[in-house]
């Protein structure tokens, strides 16, 4: 793709959509000259291929907001850039064109935000795209670039991937320096990125992660006795059948009894790590912030020491299960989403919280992830993920290659 193609693309969009949705696009100028410098790698893996950044990650030189009004104020502007994007560009001769709006600070799994708008769903304008990286899901389901980097902390690559029809990879928290993006939780926050599809998606991995391990036996677990619609489970659980997945009552037992308050005590270490962040302006900047993110923030602010243990006592809990389970699985099967998008009215904190049952347990335990979408008989789509135990044995090639 040129610089003139992917801006005749952003040119069909109204000025809402790239409000929402992109942030930080370079002038004409700039841009042509990072198309330029990509012409020298167009023997590279992904030469000259465009893809945009969740605005998260940093560039040297230029403001990083993070979904709000005010980040640049208080961190200054990036002297270095982010890891992930400075390897897909030189290692694999990619096109950085801009960023991706976000919930602010990555605070979300819905996709709103009220300084930008929120974030739509590429086909029903009416319902959400799911978040929080809203963004980056919408860009490469509206085709705009083929991949987009984005993060998850708690499920915010997995539920727009659902939501949006897209497909993702989660890494792991410590691929990548400390330090290396603007965090939500540290210690929790993973990169990643999505594709338009598994093609797509193992294309863009290999760029910079090489081969992939061989893929063993999976899993499926269901919806953990959360009560899901069960004839959306049972969609889910035919588009995973195929690939021999087994269902053992006695693991799936294990795991929904240890995992059962995740969405609980999650929130407690995710979200002192992210007061911990804010603490020098919470306060100062209380009119600043979206005021849910606030909220969330200054109640995780107050946090005692005893809770804090209470919950690090159950991620090892959930850890040393997963441990388990992996000891003869290869791959571990799950919903993502309850279902199809759902409008803004729809988003209540109940919504949230059965989120989090489904996508918080991985991540207390650090775990790497495949996210797929499943259209269902609306024509939406719902969302499907796989947890690996490590990067090691992270079986992304093999499993995308059966799913295409």
């Amino acid at each position: 793709m040129s610089a003139e193609a992917f801006l005749l693309k952003l040119g069909s969009l109204s000025a809402q959509e790239q409000r929402f949705a992109l942030t930080g696009l370079p002038d004409t100028k700039s841009l042509t000259e990072r198309f330029e410098n990509a012409w020298a790698q167009k023997e590279d893996s992904l030469g000259g291929v465009p893809f945009l950044t969740k605005d998260l990650f940093f560039r040297a030189g230029h403001p990083t907001f993070a979904g709000s009004t005010f980040l640049p104020e208080e961190i200054g502007i990036p002297r270095t850039s982010s890891s992930l994007p400075s390897a897909f560009q030189k290692d694999a001769g990619a096109v950085e064109c801009g960023r991706t709006q976000l919930n602010e600070f990555a605070y979300g799994l819905s996709g709103e935000n009220p300084h930008y708008g929120d974030c739509q769903h590429p086909t029903h304008p009416e319902l959400l795209s799911g978040g929080s990286s809203s963004g980056s899901a919408w860009a490469v389901a509206k085709k705009i670039v083929p991949f987009a980097l984005a993060t998850d902390t708690a499920g915010s690559i997995r539920v727009p991937c659902g939501y949006c029809g897209v497909w993702g990879l989660r890494l792991t928290p410590d691929i990548s320096p400390v330090g290396d993006i603007f965090p939500l939780s540290p210690g929790y926050d993973t990169q990643g990125w999505m594709t338009h599809n598994p093609t797509d998606l193992i294309t863009v991995s290999k760029a910079v992660l090489g081969k992939s391990p061989k893929l063993g036996k999976g899993l499926w677990v269901g919806d953990l006795g959360l009560g899901m619609d069960s004839a959306i489970l049972n969609i889910l659980r035919n588009f995973v059948r195929p690939l021999g997945v087994a269902e053992d009552k006695s693991a799936t037992e294990l795991l929904r009894i240890n995992s059962n308050k995740a969405h609980q005590y999650f929130p407690v270490l995710g979200g002192t790590a992210a007061a911990r962040v804010h603490a020098a302006w919470l306060n100062q900047r209380k009119n600043s912030y979206d005021p849910i993110v606030w909220e969330r923030l200054n109640i995780a602010s107050k946090r005692t020491a005893e809770e804090v243990r209470e919950a690090e006592i159950y991620r090892l809990k959930i850890t040393d299960t997963f441990r388990t389970l992996f000891k003869q699985y290869s791959f571990i099967a799950l919903p993502c989403t309850f279902g199809p998008a759902v409008a803004k009215k729809d988003l209540t904190a109940q919504h949230r919280e059965r989120l989090l049952a489904l996508n918080a347990p991985a991540t207390l335990a650090g775990l790497p992830a495949l996210a797929a979408p499943v259209k269902l008989e609306s024509g939406l789509t719902a969302g499907v993920q796989f947890l690996f135990s490590d990067m090691t044995h992270f079986g992304w090639e093999e499993l995308l290659t059966q799913l295409s």
